[in-house]
């Protein structure tokens, strides 16, 4: 496998696509974010770190570092979730990969879309062709982990065939309290 990020512009569909995070976005997902604070907040304890675009910012930063293999990146990042319509474009959400081990060929994907464009398919779709696009560049697992108690979140790899291998317990701490969480995977062999 290439030890190149796999985090490159991604066209979905005429209504969807994902741009790299950028600088550029730093506001505009600020603003998503805060606009659904509480909703999100609930289940991602980045969120009440997060004051300020200057926040998001580093966020970014950090996604671009990971990107650039060539400086010590695992080649991991983030997508912004850009869905268009009647020629308007408007981020819904953010998808990224995580824990990515290039050697191995293995990756993990997490996403968030704000409470107004649930249900409209958008991460369903993003999912799905990160997903494709890992296989593609020669990742041979791809797997989501999602709170056991998140049924809209684990409705999505169970819907794309990722197989529920099992739970991890205490895996995460949100608001003082431990958070359990399912792990789906997908192989290139499934």
């Amino acid at each position: 496998m290439n030890a190149v990020s796999p985090v490159i512009t991604l066209e979905i569909g005429h209504d969807l696509h994902l741009e790299p995070l950028g600088p550029s976005h730093a506001e505009e997902i600020y603003q998503l974010m805060d606009g659904d604070r509480t909703r999100l907040g609930a289940r991602l304890p980045w969120v009440r770190l997060t004051k300020t675009a200057s926040d998001t910012l580093q966020f970014i930063s950090g996604s671009i570092q990971r990107r650039d293999v060539d400086s010590g990146g695992d080649g991991s990042g983030d997508w912004a979730i850009v869905a268009t319509s009647d020629g308007a474009r408007q981020i819904v959400g953010v998808i990224g990969l995580h824990g990515t081990n290039l050697p191995h060929r293995r990756t993990a994907i997490g996403y968030w879309v704000a409470g107004k464009f649930e249900g409209r398919g958008f991460v369903t779709r993003a999912v799905e062709a990160v997903t494709t696009h890992c296989f593609g560049v020669g990742f041979h697992r791809v797997e989501v982990h999602a709170a056991t108690d998140n049924h809209r979140s684990r409705a999505i790899p169970e819907r794309l065939g990722f197989r529920l291998e099992g739970e991890l317990r205490s895996v995460e701490w949100i608001h003082d309290k431990p958070v359990d969480h399912a792990i789906y995977a997908r192989l290139t062999t499934d």
